[in-house]
């Protein structure tokens, strides 16, 4: 789980974007209001917001103070604080009648901000863990599903390329699999966007109990995928909504994976040199 520190180094939109999964009813109306319109929240009354948002005056205080903010002032300082920065734009929301060139500025300030809000949160002491936990690794293996499965193949290329055993399946079944023959000699890395994807979980669980050691990586602090790692790595991407459709980048977390990699090759530093060296005359023949 994520520590209290770690939670006060996140923005007020990061915090409330990490709580959104798990709101229901008044809280998650308050919470949509201001992930749509920050700006526009910092320079209403309380008043204001609860006939705008379709809500009581106590459902918002309680809203408030759920966040660890002592009341909707100190709430609206901290937004003022989260949008005063270069990167304004990323608070912007996709129009439907923004130009390609908008959408495209939109969507690549918005990867930046999740990366500054990302590492702004980073628990190194978590990362040099997971890194020397993957380094005695006797097997790795990955699990993830949807919009994860392409970061999950990215790692598992990465961690072949420097001389690690490891192994990932688009399959969800196949995973299953993977998970029941773990070890305690192993490291499981279960990957996902919101942390409840029913088939990353149960992979990453069912590693768990067989003693494998578990890493997670996910953007939500409180998701049931955090219940099984032994090491939490947490993103702050900010979901943009367009339409219906709820939209985040993948960029932080593909960032946290490169974290990873990049500390593994480090902390073995001549047996991935020469891991990369014989991968690369192995594949040599197929660049021209």
């Amino acid at each position: 789980m994520m520590t209290q520190q770690t939670i006060q180094n996140r923005g007020s939109l990061s915090l409330i974007s990490d709580a959104l999964p798990k709101l229901k009813g008044s809280a998650q109306k308050v919470a949509t209001y201001i992930l749509n319109a920050p700006q526009e929240t910092i320079n209403l009354t309380i008043t204001e917001l609860s006939s705008r948002a379709g809500v009581s005056e106590a459902s918002i205080s309680r809203f408030v103070r759920s966040l660890g903010f002592s009341s909707f002032h100190s709430l609206k300082i901290s937004l003022a604080e989260d949008i005063v920065s270069p990167l304004l734009i990323a608070h912007e929301d996709l129009m439907p009648d923004d130009t390609p060139a908008t959408a495209v500025q939109k969507a690549m300030t918005a990867g930046l901000r999740s990366l500054e809000d990302t590492v702004r949160i980073l628990e190194l002491g978590v990362v040099e863990a997971a890194i020397k936990a993957l380094c005695k690794a006797k097997q790795i293996d990955l699990f993830a599903s949807g919009n994860s499965i392409p970061i999950a193949m990215d790692l598992n290329f990465r961690m072949t390329k420097i001389g690690l055993r490891s192994r990932f399946s688009v399959d969800p079944t196949v995973q299953e699999m993977y998970a029941s023959l773990s070890s305690s000699e192993d490291v499981a890395i279960g990957i996902s966007h919101t942390g409840s994807s029913i088939d990353t979980v149960y992979a990453l669980e069912l590693a768990k109990q067989r003693g494998a050691s578990t890493i997670c990586i996910t953007n939500h602090s409180d998701s049931p995928l955090t219940r099984h790692g032994d090491f939490c790595l947490f993103t702050a991407t900010r979901i943009s909504h367009f339409g219906e459709e709820r939209m985040a980048s993948n960029l932080a977390m593909l960032a946290l994976t490169e974290a990873l990699y990049v500390g593994v090759c480090v902390e073995r530093s001549d047996a991935s040199a020469q891991a990369v060296s014989k991968t690369l005359r192995a594949t040599g023949h197929r660049k021209y």
